[in-house]
């Protein structure tokens, strides 16, 4: 589907009812591929909905050097490498290290035990060769384990099954009505859900699909139908993302630092509506200031949040991590090199990111930012 704002649904935005358009599900015309309005929505039950968690599982990281301990590891992965540098990555949900044994392999090594729930991204299957190390990581902090094998682990598991969307208080447009006219099982192409702030600007899209389950009598009366969907369960922003939407439903902060009380995954839902809020039309400006306020980020994500903000303003969006930061760099995102920030408080930014820290460079994930910023034309003051 064409990127774009929800400029030509402008008038699509309003309707003569007691309660206001909250969505809008668009999708693809077939023909020449522009965004084509399916219908509006008063409501969506379900778009917080959490993913069932994946099994627990118990891997034993085999040949270790000494070092782990054990204890509680929250979110975490094991990355596997080949002889060749290629890589895989497998995430663990609420890991702990359950116990540290001696080891077969080696009369001074050791066996981690892990309990977690596995995510398998399936890049294992890309690998050209059997893996030859195995690193247990938070982010991209230090190694906290490092194995000659773990048995069980590149297995294909079972992914999160689709999750019930409720289309609440929908006004469908033809195209819409004729699919669901069809029997189960037929539905339009690709499809997204807009979902629209209080000012009816778009605070976020996101594919959905048309997996219809029924059609009813909207619970909200007239006309007006509600329409059950299975989606993905991947595509929904999850409870953790409700806070971040809560204070961007009146419309694009007007002050800054609203990221700072939320969590991590609330600082990532952040970075989603600050990706997705529609940008001026206009040239790039170059040159000028700005201020980067270095303490109290947290993490990799609140960093991303306050450089969005110092460039941009309240709301602002550069980038939600060194990929898409890069990617802002080249333009179309407001701003473009050459310029100056001023990073404030950089050693305190440092401290607060010190688990990130590339174990090839020793250099933490904030110095490494500024350097790639220095290298694409950022004069980068560290104050």
């Amino acid at each position: 589907m064409a990127a774009g704002g929800a400029g030509g649904f402008a008038e699509q935005r309003r309707w003569e009812r007691p309660f206001p358009v909250r969505y809008l599900v668009v999708g693809e015309d077939e023909d020449d591929g522009r965004e084509l309005l399916l219908g509006r929505c008063a409501a969506v039950e379900g778009l917080f909905t959490d993913p069932p968690p994946p099994p627990r599982e118990v891997l034993v990281m085999r040949g270790c050097a000494p070092g782990p301990a054990a204890g509680w590891v929250g979110a975490a992965s094991i990355a596997g490498r080949t002889a060749s540098g290629v890589e895989a990555w497998w995430s663990l949900v609420d890991a702990e290290v359950l116990s540290i044994a001696p080891s077969f392999e080696g009369a001074a090594l050791v066996d981690v035990a892990i309990g977690a729930g596995v995510r398998s991204d399936d890049w294992h299957r890309n690998a050209d060769g059997p893996f030859v190390r195995f690193e247990l990581t938070t982010g991209r902090g230090p190694v906290r384990a490092a194995g000659r094998a773990v048995p069980g682990l590149a297995t294909d598991r079972p992914t999160a099954g689709p999750l019930p969307l409720r289309l609440v208080g929908c006004e469908p447009a033809e195209p819409m009505r004729a699919a669901l006219r069809k029997r189960r099982g037929r539905r339009p192409g690709y499809t997204e859900l807009w979902s629209l702030d209080d000012t009816g600007r778009v605070m976020d899209r996101r594919a959905i699909g048309f997996d219809a389950e029924w059609t009813r009598p909207s619970v909200l009366g007239g006309a007006l139908v509600d329409v059950l969907l299975t989606v993905d369960a991947d595509g929904l922003p999850g409870s953790a993302a409700r806070p971040a939407w809560l204070s961007w439903r009146a419309g694009p902060p007007q002050r800054p630092g609203g990221w700072r009380a939320l969590d991590a995954a609330g600082r990532h839902a952040w970075l989603m509506l600050a990706l997705h809020r529609e940008r001026p039309a206009g040239p790039d400006r170059s040159g000028g200031e700005y201020h980067l306020p270095g303490a109290g980020v947290r993490d990799v994500r609140g960093l991303h949040c306050a450089i969005g903000e110092a460039l941009l303003g309240p709301g602002g969006y550069y980038g939600w991590g060194w990929d898409a930061l890069s990617d802002c760099l080249g333009g179309g995102f407001g701003v473009v090199p050459p310029f100056t920030l001023h990073w404030h408080d950089f050693a305190a930014t440092e401290r607060e990111l010190a688990a990130e820290r590339d174990p090839a460079t020793g250099l933490g994930y904030p110095e490494e930012l500024a350097r790639m910023l220095e290298r694409s034309g950022v004069t980068v003051v560290r104050a």
